[in-house]
């Protein structure tokens, strides 16, 4: 379907009367809801609200969440400088304080010398790594390389 000069000022007429793309479709006709779109577009005819957004200002309702979270920062801070009455909680007599250990630095994988392939199951206490010497440039000992990469010679069977 051609957009004529005749097709295309019955799409301006509608278009400021504020029918929907979908009704100038129907009443064009031959045309889809899209393709009114899009020549209105780019006719340069004015756009519209969004049906599905409504008229509410997004802006407005962010300002009102930066002003929820500054309030909130501000209890926080009078919060804390409240005194706390009551005892000291301890810990139960005989048991140390419980502080996590740290954990070891993060290193790249091509520092690691110990092999990686996970032994067993995660959430059970005895799980470790194989911790073989790994191959060069590689986080798994040869064996474990073997099950873990397909040489390319053998995907082409």
């Amino acid at each position: 379907m051609a957009w004529t000069d005749d097709r295309v000022e019955k799409l301006r007429e509608l278009w400021t009367k504020g029918l929907s793309a979908s009704q100038i479709a129907v009443q064009l006709g031959g045309v889809s809801r899209n393709a009114v779109i899009g020549k209105a577009h780019r006719l340069g005819l004015e756009g519209r609200p969004s049906p599905i957004r409504g008229g509410g200002s997004s802006r407005s309702k962010r300002n009102r969440a930066i002003s929820r979270a500054l309030e909130a920062r501000a209890l926080r801070g009078t919060m804390a400088d409240e005194e706390i009455g009551g005892e000291p909680v301890m810990p139960p007599h005989g048991q140390k304080n419980m502080e996590r250990p740290l954990a070891p630095p993060a290193r790249p994988v091509s520092d690691v010398k110990e092999c990686l392939w996970p032994i067993g199951d995660p959430s059970d206490p005895g799980f470790s790594f194989c911790g073989a010497e790994t191959s060069p440039g590689r986080p798994y000992c040869a064996a474990h390389c073997a099950m873990a990469y397909i040489r390319k010679d053998r995907t082409a069977a």
